[in-house]
């Protein structure tokens, strides 16, 4: 209903995102094109495209055709569907329009001129909507090393939808607007309909407070000129829980410990208002459940759908909780190598207690450098703290080590095309991995087969294959080969 999405966009994007398919159906979502990228057939006229989309049953975008163009014809045009906008009369939102060529191969001649001036034409944007409201106060919000401001104002309705909050980037964009204290009066617009953003201020109140300290950790805070001469507020303590985002990201990720409906946006928000200061904390959000329902974009069913995803991902293994702590050089195929020689504890204290960076070294696809990397992270006690406190949270399944067979032993593969025998490439590779092999992305001289179901095919891993005379085999000669 209206009052549950009103913002069709989001809700669009938001759909596509979703598993369950009757859910999906059930918000009726269309799809509009507006062009026809390929087709076998040779259609050089735009419209002729439009139509034999229509023909296909496809709603296509509304369009006009202009025999004779000329500017008085052009505008008519222009003022006719810009009545449909201001008037509402569009099923859905619209915020610009394309003037085109009609003959898709003589609009193919034309060169780009910029951001809105294409080979097929013109395109350009209506006036955005704008509110009038008066500022609240600023909130400051840290991101890595930057801590930026944002206006929080009297609620304004705009394209459909209730705002009150504007991101004001950084100082310099506070000082070229003139942004002053609580009672200030400003104009809002959503800018392509979607981001809301300050755009002048009518009437200023007091000055603007530049906060000295971080509002994450509370150390302090300064101006600082970046290159272009934009002048930001930076956090100036390393350690600072905000400056950790990309590895919070990490933790909650599919390939981490999975916590479904967690974006990075969401950690960072979480994180500002003191609630996430360590991976254990995420099993504590049900603690402020009551307070994140009062968030944008949460209402009382996301954060129950939010919660039961973190009880969910207390049950995890070991390969995806190692990959999750972003421990330096420690991917994914590197978890999985230490793993299959140790249990994740025995990986704790070994790092923990060793005498030598290096104990890791003799495991296949370590070496030194990764050794030691692991080693010293785990060796610092915040580090070992931060993982034991974690462990509290958490069910860990240790991952079962398959036996490694010999099949593949010694040799290199590469994997292109489609794969029929296996569900995909990833399945293929993990079983050449079982019998001893390698996999790498890219065909060298280290190469022993290219495994590609269409041989003859003209790819560029193929052609650099008949280059440095590498055997090319299809899947059912590698099944007879190697299984």
């Amino acid at each position: 209903t209206e009052s549950d999405y009103a913002n069709p966009r989001n809700l669009a994007s938001g759909s596509l995102t979703l598993k369950d398919v009757d859910e999906v159906k059930l918000r009726h979502i269309q799809w509009i094109p507006f062009t026809l990228v390929y087709s076998d057939q040779e259609i050089l006229s735009w419209g002729q495209r439009m139509d034999y989309l229509e023909k296909l049953g496809f709603q296509t975008v509304e369009h006009r055709f202009i025999e004779n163009p000329t500017s008085v014809n052009i505008q008519e045009k222009i003022d006719e569907f810009t009545q449909k906008v201001t008037h509402k009369k569009q099923p859905f939102p619209v915020d610009g329009l394309v003037i085109t060529y009609d003959d898709t191969q003589y609009a193919s001649t034309g060169s780009v001129t910029g951001h809105h001036a294409t080979r097929a034409g013109y395109a350009f944007k209506w006036q955005d909507e704008y509110a009038e409201t008066v500022l609240d106060h600023i909130e400051w919000s840290c991101a890595a090393s930057t801590i930026s401001p944002v206006a929080v104002f009297q609620p304004v309705e705009l394209e459909g939808t209730t705002v009150q909050r504007a991101s004001l980037c950084n100082i310099s964009e506070c000082e070229r607007l003139g942004i002053g204290d609580a009672g200030t009066k400003l104009q809002v617009i959503k800018a392509n309909k979607i981001i809301p953003k300050v755009i002048k201020i009518t009437e200023k109140v007091g000055v603007l407070n530049i906060p000295d300290k971080c509002p994450v950790c509370g150390a302090e805070a300064h101006v600082v000129l970046s290159e272009s001469g934009t002048k930001k507020l930076h956090c100036s303590n390393a350690d600072c829980t905000a400056k950790q985002l990309k590895k919070f990201a990490r933790f909650v990720s599919k390939d981490g410990i999975n916590i479904d409906g967690i974006s990075e946006q969401t950690v960072s928000t979480f994180i500002n208002h003191g609630w996430i200061r360590d991976y254990a904390d995420f099993y504590h959000l049900k603690d402020f459940a009551y307070q994140i329902t009062s968030l944008d974009g949460f209402g009382k069913k996301s954060v129950s759908k939010l919660l039961e995803s973190i009880e969910k991902s207390r049950n995890t293994d070991s390969r995806h909780l190692l990959y999750a702590l972003s421990i330096p050089l420690c991917g994914f195929d590197v978890a999985k190598r230490l793993l299959s020689k140790y249990t994740f504890k025995e990986l704790m204290e070994t790092a923990k207690t060793s005498l030598f960076d290096d104990v890791f070294a003799s495991t296949d696809g370590i070496g030194p450098e990764k050794s030691a990397r692991f080693v010293n992270w785990f060796k610092d006690d915040k580090n070992y703290l931060k993982v034991s406190n974690l462990l509290k949270e958490l069910d860990v399944k240790e991952v079962e080590v398959a036996e490694v067979g010999t099949k593949c032993a010694g040799q290199t593969f590469v994997i292109t095309g489609d794969v029929y025998h296996y569900k995909n490439r990833n399945e293929l590779k993990a079983y050449i991995e079982s019998q001893g092999g390698k996999v790498t992305g890219s065909v060298s001289k280290s190469t022993t087969y290219l495994i590609n179901n269409d041989a003859e095919s003209q790819s560029s891993k193929n052609k650099k294959a008949h280059q440095l005379g590498i055997s090319i085999i299809t899947e059912e000669q590698f099944r007879e080969k190697f299984t």
